[in-house]
């Protein structure tokens, strides 16, 4: 990490998010919204479009009194009834709302646009009809890239890129914190050859997984879910018609993984339905009673796995160091099902033992939202095609991908990445030898 006692270009971009705010509001949304940290109007107007967008009871008890109401939200799914030629969005707070077929115009000139636009966080104006709910005004929210400012950050800041990233979540850009969120952050790329990279990270408690699945949310439009997904939320809901998240988010954080079980039909029907959707793009849950398919689409988007160490803790110093081997045992025999097929999917499987409480590395600053994408917008642009591993198979091109994003973050051998990514690197023992080495060649101040 760079000297920054005498400042930084980055700190001159930075939000402070120090300020009193309603704790049913997630913090990230005042982010997404700055104007929000600056005026107690504006937070208090926020705050009431969020309840009323996400919080079923008082979007409920409110809408018995009112004949109008505005909401920001994200939908929990798109309904398109092409027969009837309806559109309607649903709520995190329990409500259909009709959108008026003349409002496509305002959400995007192709159809790829329009749906992105709609998976989206939005600002919502509707009104009560006879027959229902329908939107009056509607303004998307779908997030901003700051080219500009990112430029500027990375071409004169005395950090890295991914120093600036971590700097950018609210987080001193340490040893530890590099150590923890490195993997993490590859999965906000994709490869040169335009692939996802799938992550899966184990580590002790208060590690800051949930922030991390949360901020994705607003940043990238990502999913978190801390539970075992069903099809019915993953790919189609076939009673109403509704498209699962692998069709409305542009990424996926499984959070609690060392908690699933195949132990049901369905687990094992989701669990296939993964797999092949990791690789291939393709999201099946076959046909419905109903007749209803899922879209015949490729959706290619990243996953990570998180959870807590548990059974690693048992093979850590026992056997041969490798967390691939580690997650194969583990998990082939808590499913009853050989997992190596997931694994080869994965990227990286990242095993933390050290404990890392995040709390202990908050600076209660950030970026805003739109620079972070934007700095990751640069560092995509700048991946190049590699062929420097000597890995085989899978492992190859994950290797051969990983080595081309971080090549644009920092100085990395292939032969690291070959490590990393055959699951041979014990990146705890690596932070210690850094520790070590910055130890030795501090000079002691004088008494």
């Amino acid at each position: 990490m760079s000297d920054t006692s005498k400042g930084d270009v980055i700190d001159t971009f930075l939000l402070d998010i120090d300020v009193p705010r309603d704790s049913h509001v997630p913090l990230e949304v005042f982010i997404a919204f700055p104007e929000a940290l600056r005026d107690p109007n504006v937070k208090e107007r926020i705050r009431k479009w969020w309840l009323w967008g996400n919080d079923k009871q008082v979007c409920s008890l409110d809408l018995m009194t009112k004949e109008e109401m505005e909401m920001i939200f994200r939908p929990n799914g798109i309904k398109l009834d092409w027969k009837n030629i309806i559109i309607s969005v649903f709520t995190p707070s329990g409500l259909e709302i009709v959108l008026p077929n003349s409002f496509l115009v305002k959400l995007g000139g192709t159809t790829e646009e329009i749906i992105a636009n709609l998976s989206d966080y939005m600002f919502l104006k509707f009104g009560k009809r006879e027959w229902g709910l329908e939107a009056n005004e509607i303004t998307t929210l779908r997030g901003k890239v700051s080219i500009d400012t990112a430029q500027m950050i990375l071409e004169n800041s005395q950090y890295t890129p991914l120093e600036a990233l971590i700097i950018g979540l609210g987080l001193k850009p340490t040893e530890e914190v590099k150590r923890l969120y490195l993997p993490r952050i590859l999965a906000w790329f994709k490869g040169f050859d335009g692939k996802p990279i799938h992550i899966c990270q184990f580590t002790l408690p208060e590690s800051g997984k949930t922030s991390f699945g949360v901020r994705s949310e607003t940043l990238f439009n990502w999913k978190y879910m801390p539970e075992p997904p069903t099809l019915a939320r993953l790919v189609l809901d076939a009673r109403t018609g509704t498209l699962g998240e692998v069709f409305n988010r542009n990424g996926i954080s499984f959070d609690e993984f060392d908690k699933w079980t195949l132990d049901t039909q369905d687990r094992r029907y989701t669990f296939d339905a993964i797999l092949t959707g990791m690789e291939q793009g393709k999201w099946e849950r076959g046909v419905s009673a109903m007749g209803t398919r899922a879209p015949d689409i490729t959706r290619l988007i990243p996953i990570i796995f998180m959870g807590n160490l548990g059974d690693f803790e048992k093979l850590y110093g026992v056997t041969t160091y490798n967390t691939r081997a580690f997650f194969n045992t583990i998990f082939t025999a808590r499913f009853g099902h050989d997992v190596r097929a997931l694994s080869d999917r994965i990227a990286i499987i990242d095993a933390c033992y050290i404990q890392i409480r995040i709390m202990d590395y908050l600076t209660h600053k950030v970026l805003p939202d739109s620079v972070i994408r934007g700095i990751i917008s640069i560092l995509q642009s700048r991946v190049q095609k590699a062929n420097v591993s000597r890995l085989g198979g899978r492992l190859k091109r994950h290797a051969d991908n990983v080595y081309a994003i971080l090549k644009t973050m920092m100085n990395v051998e292939p032969e690291y990445v070959d490590s990393l990514v055959s699951g041979f690197l014990d990146l705890d023992k690596r932070l210690r030898d850094i520790k070590e080495a910055k130890a030795k060649t501090e000079v002691p101040e004088r008494m």
